[in-house]
């Protein structure tokens, strides 16, 4: 139960009452609005009442009419359905009148010398009782503060630091404007190469658009240990989403600045829960904070909900474990378990550690064996065992094929290029930041693709390469319990234009008369009819294709022309993209995100041989 301290009115209006002859601070228990609750004596003048007590955690007075009734007939109290009420449990205070309760003072008046008496006094008892807030949250982490929190955070090991430990500032970066802010948190633990830690000591906010924000940070350890030379800060041992390095521009150094209370109860709050070795968060917290190639996204601690005290640790690295890193995370998940549970990882235990001698260790081949499948999920693709079985195990390696259809159509290809590459990072981003274990989410990772303004729309296909096949999915994947990473990633243009022009060579039949203006008919009707045929969307378009509807425009609207025979038809082709040029080809490839069209500028010549040569 939470001390509200009582406001100076509210002793005033107490002391008042008792002296002229009414009852204060009649103490009732909230126990819900259903119950009535009884006044001690008879005869209250209901105009007379006045209720006060706690609501959410802080002092309150209530409305007769709008929070509560007052029954005359059980000269009682209820509370009314949706008006205000006192916090479960807590309790809440009346004050009022009877009809013939004698008095000896009368008057209430400010200035006279009840009132004056009263606030006297009222003014004494509302410092006290200041006071003993101050005593009452002196008790707890949240509220301390000062020396209070020093004695507070004492009980769990903690000393406040000081110029003891060293100092200095991060830059945290990303390579392309964020869409959105990223909030840096308190506490954020960052590190370098050799293993030493430190960790911010305030909030900090990347803006959108913005792509650095620096963050002020303290050594965990102290003394010259902390010291680290400049750029030599470069991995955030729990990643934050949007953010893709960290690094400090100069050295750290010692300052004398103390710690400060909010940096102070962080840590404190981190030391509780690890202290009771009582949740799977302080081992997953442990292994973070004392290994640096474990990270908040590499990392999944389980604990088998059908048996009790199994925990399972399943880490995705994408290099093979060393025997110094397989001792270390043993060394570490021993001095955060609690006693009696038993923690497992995957990681190959074949050399020998001082804790893979303990009675309670096992070995790789029986963390495997007690290791069940991931359940089903509706929804979710599995990729085959064989395509899993050649990936690094607790990593799922993926291929990713992303085709984007842009909102602008005139841009430029540098334009273009920095849209892929915004693509890229977003898409790399995503998957690094999903929890290992956590299925892959298609809506969530084509939504963030698709949600930059330049990108009108995107087709996102998802799999998995092995012996020259690509296992692809157009819907969300299992993780199988492994670390998604990104393996293999293309990003292109959904309606890439391929330009194809036309010339079609023709002479007059032998016999024939002359006719004016009939190539540009012609041509009009060949580009009209070769329109129609590359808007079927074939897979390909062949010089045939063409040459069979070139045939089939000039039986019926030039009998008099025929195509010569050598070299009849002529198509060349440009990927507007790539800038690949085809020319005279037999075939335009093309792909699913291409586009096959008629050059806008010159679709399609016509050149007459003979006399009429145009």
């Amino acid at each position: 139960m939470t001390f509200v301290a009582q406001p100076y009115e509210q002793f005033v209006s107490d002391l008042l009452t008792s002296l002229t002859g009414g009852l204060s601070r009649e103490e009732h228990r909230f126990l819900g609005r259903e119950e009535t609750y009884s006044l001690t004596a008879l005869g209250v003048r209901p105009e007379t009442l006045r209720v006060a007590g706690e609501q959410n955690e802080a002092f309150a007075t209530f409305e007769l009419g709008i929070d509560y009734v007052y029954d005359g007939q059980t000269n009682a109290l209820r509370w009314k359905p949706g008006g205000a009420r006192p916090d479960d449990r807590s309790y809440f205070y009346v004050a009022y009148y009877t009809q013939e309760m004698p008095r000896r003072l009368t008057d209430r008046n400010p200035g006279s010398v009840t009132t004056t008496l009263a606030e006297a006094f009222s003014r004494e008892l509302a410092v006290l009782h200041r006071q003993m807030v101050g005593i009452y949250e002196s008790g707890f982490v949240d509220l301390a503060s000062g020396s209070a929190l020093d004695h507070v955070v004492a009980l769990v090991g903690l000393t406040r630091k000081n110029a003891r430990f060293a100092s200095g500032e991060v830059l945290f970066k990303r390579t392309s404007p964020s869409p959105g802010d990223i909030t840096i948190p308190s506490g954020t633990v960052v590190s370098t190469d050799a293993g030493q830690n430190f960790e911010t000591t305030d909030r900090r906010t990347l803006r959108r658009g913005q792509l650095a924000v620096t963050a002020p940070v303290r050594a965990q350890v102290e003394g010259p240990p902390g010291k680290v030379e400049a750029e030599a800060i470069v991995s955030i041992n729990r990643p934050i989403f949007g953010i893709d390095s960290v690094v400090n521009d100069a050295s750290t150094f010692f300052a004398s600045d103390k710690e400060t209370d909010e940096e102070l109860r962080r840590r404190a709050r981190g030391a509780l829960e690890r202290a009771g070795k009582s949740t799977v968060d302080a081992i997953r917290y442990a292994l973070i904070e004392d290994l640096s190639e474990v990270t908040d996204a590499n990392v999944q601690v389980v604990e088998r909900s059908e048996t009790p005290g199994y925990v399972e640790v399943r880490l995705g690295l994408d290099t093979a474990a060393s025997p110094d890193l397989v001792a270390r995370v043993e060394e570490s998940i021993f001095n955060a378990r609690p006693a009696g549970v038993r923690v497992v990882h995957n990681l190959p235990t074949e050399s020998p550690s001082t804790s893979a001698r303990r009675a309670d260790a096992i070995t790789r081949a029986e963390a495997l064996s007690d290791l069940e499948a991931q359940p089903d999920v509706p929804g979710l693709n599995d990729l085959p065992a064989g395509v899993l079985a050649t990936m690094p195990d607790g990593v799922l390696r993926l291929r990713a094929e992303i085709f984007l259809r842009l909102s602008e159509a005139n841009l430029s290809g540098a334009q273009k290029q920095n849209i892929e590459d915004a693509t890229r990072a977003t898409v790399t981003d995503c998957v690094e930041a999903i929890p290992m274990g956590s299925p892959i989410i298609y809506s969530k990772l084509l939504g963030r693709i698709v949600a930059p303004e330049t990108i009108a729309d995107a087709v996102l296909i998802l799999g998995a390469e092995a012996g020259g096949e690509f296992h692809a999915y157009a819907g969300s994947l299992s993780s199988d319990g492994r670390k998604a990473k990104v393996d293999a990633l293309f990003v292109g243009l959904m309606e890439e234009r391929v330009l194809v022009d036309v010339l079609v060579r023709v002479e007059q039949k032998p016999g024939a008369a002359a006719g004016d203006g009939i190539t540009d008919a012609l041509r009009v009707a060949v580009t009209d009819a070769v329109n129609v045929s590359l808007a079927a969307g074939a897979e390909s378009v062949s010089r045939q294709d063409l040459l069979a509807v070139v045939r089939n425009v000039l039986a019926a609207r030039a009998p008099d022309l025929q195509l010569v025979a050598d070299g009849p038809l002529v198509v060349n082709a440009e990927y507007e993209e790539t800038g690949r040029l085809l020319n005279d080809t037999e075939q335009v490839a093309r792909d699913e995100h291409e586009r096959v069209m008629l050059r806008p500028e010159k679709p399609v010549t016509i050149a007459m041989q003979g006399e009429l040569d145009g």
